[in-house]
């Protein structure tokens, strides 16, 4: 399809291009003919033929894919392939989570077509630069939204791949929706048994199994990722054809086929893989992260009591409690205001920390008769830049939530008690735990691993009690100074870990880009 395209040329539009085809200018080899272009090609566009036409030919020999880089803003950078084929590669990530403030990438996985190349956090993850540096295109699936991007923020001085082609973009255009493992039923694409259903948040938790030790957490996780990108060869070759056939069908077959089935995952040399990549132990965090926040945090030799709420929106449906005194952590299911206020001010607590908004945006001052007033706070609409999904305070589904919070607070203060708004999928991302609804199991065994006893770790619980203790950890990070307030004074302050791990350039750009107030500290816990 490439010798078939003109749309790389400056000034020559899809328009035109459909026009020449239209007209029997069907190539490269058709342009240099006059008789073709006699009676369509106008002097500016003959010049433009007769200068570009040869350069075009020169890149494909040189191997110079960035010479067609005009194809990728026009969202043609597939036409590139196969011509290139040969110095693509194909790349996905796995991360912490989804936002580029906030998480980080575990592991990258490269496929050339033969060979796959795993780069991994604690190890090897900074070669992935060196590698990439080797190819002319990358193919991803989505990789503009989420894989190139996080590669970029961890590595700000990374230099990509001239041509990149998102296949979620170009399978969109075929009409295909969903992501990567829909994409591959639709096209007749199977994977093993044990990695078929898996999806982002198993590997968020296959991760979370690695840190404690669980060396075949990793190996899965790679498996994971192999398929990911074997898969994509296959995708791109399928979706070239397709896109070849529905660009130019009058071509009558010009455009041979390239897809060449389905690849074979290069099994037999994943457990060396693995074996090499736990050579180096991952350390992101462990025991001593809440022993040394106690230490900052205690005061007279007394270690703080917190309370930490993962409040709902109704009294029907329990609501996670949990005391934090010192290292050791209970936690309570709790239904009624009532009873939230009593086991609260029972526990004599130094400050509560409540997973709930806790104020209304600027100007609102009652949240049933909001009219054009915004329905978001600034810090929720910086968290939805940092790429969390949160739901902003006043939407009909939120409403009751946030009046309950203000409600709750608002009891609590008058009482003397110090509360403050916190989120904690901030603290689990950063301390590599997943989130709740990925595993309640490494949930409460990342809270032990920090450093947070208690019967929580072998009673029964449910998720949002251990999501309460996560908003007690924020709290124990806010009484050590070791936090991060979002917000503005007329709006309130939602509070974050302080942590080496965050991006504080990506972070510092979205605070000032939104309007928050500046954050003056930078990273300052000594993991």
């Amino acid at each position: 399809m490439l010798q078939q395209t003109f749309i790389h040329i400056p000034g020559v539009g899809k328009h035109t291009e459909q026009e020449m085809w239209s007209h029997g200018i069907q190539s490269w080899d058709d342009a240099d003919r006059f008789e073709k272009r006699f009676g369509f090609a106008g002097p500016r566009l003959q010049k433009k033929l007769d200068a570009y036409i040869p350069l075009s030919r020169a890149a494909i020999k040189n191997h110079d894919a960035a010479f067609f880089q005009r194809l990728s803003a026009m969202g043609e950078a597939w036409r590139v392939f196969p011509e290139f084929a040969d110095e693509a590669v194909y790349l996905d990530i796995e991360s912490t989570g989804l936002s580029t403030v906030f998480d980080s990438v575990t592991i990258v996985g490269l496929y050339d077509g033969t060979r796959y190349s795993l780069f991994t956090q604690g190890d090897n993850l900074d070669e992935v630069q060196r590698a990439l540096a080797k190819y002319s295109v990358v193919v991803t699936f989505n990789g503009a939204g989420f894989d190139l991007r996080f590669l970029k923020n961890t590595f700000p001085e990374l230099v990509l791949p001239p041509i990149h082609i998102d296949l979620r973009w170009v399978s969109r255009r075929l009409g295909y929706t969903g992501g990567l493992k829909e994409l591959e039923r639709n096209l007749g694409i199977s994977r093993k048994a044990d990695v078929a259903e898996m999806g982002g948040f198993d590997a968020t938790v296959l991760w979370a199994k690695y840190l404690r030790g669980d060396n075949s957490a990793l190996e899965q996780l790679i498996e994971y990722n192999t398929a990911d990108v074997v898969h994509l060869k296959a995708i791109m070759e399928i979706c070239y054809d397709k896109m070849s056939c529905r660009t130019a069908e009058f071509l009558q077959n010009a455009v041979p086929s390239v897809f060449t089935g389905i690849g074979e995952i290069p099994k037999r040399r994943l457990q060396a893989r693995a074996s090499n990549a736990r050579k180096v132990p991952v350390t992101i965090c462990g025991g001593d992260i809440v022993s040394n926040l106690l230490e900052k945090a205690s005061h007279d030799s007394r270690a703080p009591r917190i309370v930490g709420i993962d409040l709902t929106g109704s009294e029907r449906r329990a609501t996670g409690w949990a005391l934090l005194d010192g290292s050791n952590a209970t936690t309570k299911a709790i239904h009624t205001d009532g009873d939230l206020l009593a086991e609260t001010l029972a526990s004599n607590p130094n400050i509560v920390s409540i997973d709930s908004p806790l104020s209304m945006p600027e100007g609102v001052t009652d949240p049933e008769n909001i009219g054009s007033a915004l329905i978001y706070r600034r810090c929720e609409l910086a968290l939805k830049r940092m790429g969390i999904s949160v739901f902003w305070c006043l939407l009909p589904t939120m409403k009751s939530l946030t009046i309950r919070g203000i409600r709750l607070a608002s009891e609590l203060r008058s009482r003397g008690v110090k509360v403050i708004e916190s989120y904690p999928g901030a603290a689990q991302d950063l301390l590599g735990i997943p989130r709740k609804g990925s595993s309640l199991e490494e949930l409460k065994q990342g809270m032990g691993r920090i450093g947070i006893g208690g019967n929580y770790l072998t009673g029964v619980v449910c998720h949002d009690e251990v999501d309460a203790i996560t908003s007690a950890l924020v709290g124990l990070f806010y009484l050590a100074d070791e936090y991060i307030a979002l917000g503005t004074p007329k709006e309130d302050y939602l509070i974050v870990p302080r942590s080496p791990n965050i991006n504080y350039e990506k972070l510092f750009s979205i605070v000032r880009a939104t309007g928050l107030d500046e954050l003056l500290a930078g990273p300052r816990m000594d993991r």
